[in-house]
């Protein structure tokens, strides 16, 4: 007999209230495409993104910055900050940036991991949640960075429930969930699933808020569409210095 992964049934649920969410995002984006249904459903959340500052040579351009129809760095994260704020207010939830730089930017991103580290845990001491969201860290360098700095917060505040959620849309890549929790569960990490329910509530608008992006990607990916996953945390877990990525 199949088992039923429906948040309404798990053992652990984000969907139960016990106090404020928050979900940690790499970019504006992230949060509304892997967890915008849980969000819309959760209205007064906060999204906390970690990498919106502009470059310091903003007038840059990246490859990726190209195919969203942006001629530079600077005017390319302006951007995207209109269009997650469209995105927040699509699904009723509040926002705040870190300001630390997209990986895609610099020369060598996991300098940054010390000051990412406490600027995540002054935040989180700050919102003061009861369910906290982080990205499982697949694919981009940047998702891993957050992954891992919030796994290090989460030491320091066991308290709080904290839950992974699958970062849509590269959790369509073939094999990276899997690796990603192979890894994880090398490490001593016990996880239990826990699918998101069928109705989107206002994710769609929400998604459709973020223009360039979608530009990038030749319309909505099909991903986005599907049910959103999350994995509840149940044990501690050693963070090794090799674990962290090189670059983007």
């Amino acid at each position: 007999m199949p088992y039923d992964l429906n948040l309404s049934n798990a053992a652990f649920s984000p969907m139960v209230p016990n106090g404020p969410l928050v979900i940690i995002s790499p970019h504006l984006d992230d949060a509304v495409f892997s967890c915008g249904s849980l969000l819309s459903h959760s209205a007064g959340s906060t999204v906390v993104t970690v990498f919106t500052g502009v470059p310091h040579e903003g007038g840059i351009l990246t490859e990726w910055d190209r195919e969203c129809g942006f001629l530079s760095a600077a005017e390319a994260m302006r951007a995207r900050e209109a269009e997650d704020c469209r995105a927040l207010e699509a699904i009723r939830c509040c926002g705040r940036s870190l300001g630390f730089i997209d990986c895609q930017y610099l020369e060598h991103p996991d300098h940054a991991m010390p000051a990412l580290m406490e600027s995540l845990l002054s935040t989180v001491i700050d919102l003061a949640p009861g369910r906290v969201g982080i990205p499982l860290g697949l694919f981009h360098g940047d998702h891993l960075r957050v992954s891992e700095a919030a796994l290090r917060v989460r030491q320091l505040l066991p308290d709080i429930a904290w839950f992974f959620y699958e970062d849509a849309p590269y959790r369509a890549h073939s094999g990276v969930v899997q690796a990603r929790l192979v890894q994880l569960y090398g490490r001593g990490m016990v996880l239990t699933p826990a699918c998101g329910q069928a109705d989107l509530g206002s994710k769609e608008v929400a998604i459709a808020a973020y223009a360039s992006q979608l530009k990038a990607f030749n319309g909505v990916p099909d991903d986005l569409r599907r049910p959103e996953r999350y994995w509840h945390i149940e044990a501690d877990v050693q963070v090794p210095s090799h674990a962290l990525p090189e670059g983007c």
